[in-house]
């Protein structure tokens, strides 16, 4: 158990972020949408080491409202106003301690882009965002406490030319830790995002980042005809945000976010959630208001048989 622990610690500290990039003048060349949770496991919007079943598929409903603001003293602009995404996910249990997963969001856009600013080119309307793959690995687990290590990286596929993808890849490293009881379930995670290229945003610069998450959800009492006490309703709250890295002159952007909802199970392999936000500061990437669906059908783990032992061979008798 320890030897695993140390490996994570070992594997976050390889990915340490990096200092003194020359920031690409491209303000459009970020993602502005933040909330990405990886899908199958409907719970919170980061990864809480929730389980996934033998594997999970699930669809993501977003709305998010004026997630980034630019301007001048004299004028304010909403490069993107409001945007509405479906991505589409999976994710598969290898072995008895690995996770693997797929995001790939698609999205449709208002908003000013940089009208105003030099650049009269309008705003798509549809654009597609960056592929997410993802690894957890499970390092300690009893019945109460679970801690994990994830790793993700994206890969640059979408309209980052629209504020729909990064510039470059990312890579991104966190320790998750998880505390489950009969009625509550408590997690948490803390990493590191590292950038590609780092993106200069007006006055704030888009790149390396710590990130963090914690997320509590409670079982409401049970309903005879709408939720069981095997299948309860949980009621979720989780903040979440990033802390930029800071380099001598520049400012980085360090949005954070408060965001309620509701996790059910109508059916054992069926998992609904509901969560609703609001930025906490005036920040990049820190919305005025989201909101989000998910629905992410999660096929049960094949049992566990435990071989019989072959009979021993009855002695002859003299």
């Amino acid at each position: 158990m320890t030897e695993r622990f140390a490996l994570a610690l070992g594997l976050l500290a390889v990915a340490a972020p990096a200092y003194g990039d020359t920031p690409v003048p491209r303000p459009e060349a970020i993602e502005v949408d933040r909330e990405a949770p990886p899908p199958g496991r409907a719970e919170f919007g980061f990864d809480g080491g929730a389980p996934v079943g033998a594997w999970a598929a699930s669809v993501q409903l977003g709305y998010v409202d004026e997630p980034i603001q630019l301007g001048t003293p004299s004028l304010t602009i909403f490069p993107v106003r409001r945007r509405e995404t479906v991505a589409l996910g999976g994710a598969i249990t290898l072995g008895d301690r690995l996770v693997a997963d797929a995001r790939m969001p698609l999205a449709h856009q208002v908003g000013d882009r940089l009208n105003g600013l030099g650049d009269d080119a309008p705003l798509d309307r549809w654009v597609a965002g960056d592929l997410a793959l993802g690894a957890r690995i499970r390092i300690t687990d009893t019945d109460v406490v679970q801690t994990f290590a994830r790793f993700a990286v994206t890969i640059p596929t979408g309209n980052d030319d629209q504020f729909a993808g990064e510039a470059k890849w990312t890579y991104a490293s966190s320790l998750i830790g998880r505390l489950t009881l009969r009625d509550v379930v408590v997690a948490a995670n803390a990493g590191i995002l590292v950038r590609g290229a780092e993106v200069q945003v007006g006055d704030r610069v888009v790149g390396d980042e710590l990130m963090g998450g914690l997320g509590v959800a409670v079982a409401l009492p049970p309903i005879a005809g709408l939720w069981c006490e095997r299948n309860p309703l949980r009621v979720t709250g989780e903040l979440d945000g990033e802390l930029a890295d800071h380099s001598s002159g520049v400012r980085g952007a360090s949005p954070a976010e408060a965001r309620l909802g509701f996790v059910g199970r109508p059916i054992p392999s069926l998992a609904i959630s509901v969560r609703a936000g609001l930025g906490l500061d005036d920040q990049i990437g820190s919305p005025r208001f989201r909101a989000m669906v998910e629905i992410a059908w999660q096929a049960p783990e094949p049992p566990h048989v435990v071989p019989l032992a072959a009979p021993a061979d009855d002695e002859d008798e003299d």
